[in-house]
């Protein structure tokens, strides 16, 4: 019997979907209409301002609009599923975790990791049969099913025997 885990699956899907656009220079980026201002406290705003070259790789354009809100002006259409100040959010907790700077390769895994993380589907969310269908196809095109980017399983596989075993059958 297989178990999967859908979040860690979608994540590790969608990870490899914006690490292969943004090495091919493909990443689809949406632009806002109007920018959606972010008020943070002043640490953060720093933060996001210092990281705001490797954010704008990955799609998030980021500027200063004054005092501690910045302006998020554009996200990856990929990640289109969540509203673009969620994922940000997420990338800054993510971000405020680390002891010190991480190198711009490292930060650039990191925030893919938490970009994905925050956009994919949830572990109790429900899915349809198509959903689930195309989630599977995904995974068998997946370099890496096995695991999400921060090295959760995405799947457990029970054995008939190890069945018997919890079952106390022998």
């Amino acid at each position: 019997m297989l178990v999967i885990d859908q979040h860690a699956l979608h994540e590790r899907i969608l990870f490899e979907q914006l690490r292969g656009r943004i090495r091919a220079g493909q990443l689809e980026v949406q632009r806002l209409l109007i920018p959606e201002p972010i008020d943070l406290p002043a640490e953060q705003a720093a933060l996001v301002l210092e990281a705001a070259d490797a954010l704008h790789e990955l799609g998030l354009e980021v500027s200063d609009f004054g005092g501690n809100t910045i302006l998020l002006s554009s996200y990856p259409t990929l990640l289109g599923r969540k509203p673009p100040h969620e994922i940000l959010r997420g990338v800054i907790d993510h971000l405020l975790t680390q002891e010190r700077p991480p190198t711009k390769e490292a930060m650039l895994h990191l925030l893919m990791a938490t970009m994905a993380c925050k956009a994919a589907v949830k572990a109790g969310d429900k899915l349809s049969a198509d959903e689930i269908a195309y989630l599977l196809h995904l995974r068998e095109m997946a370099e890496d099913s096995h695991h999400c980017p921060h090295g959760r399983p995405t799947s457990l596989l029970f054995s008939r025997q190890e069945l018997d075993k919890q079952f106390r059958r022998t």
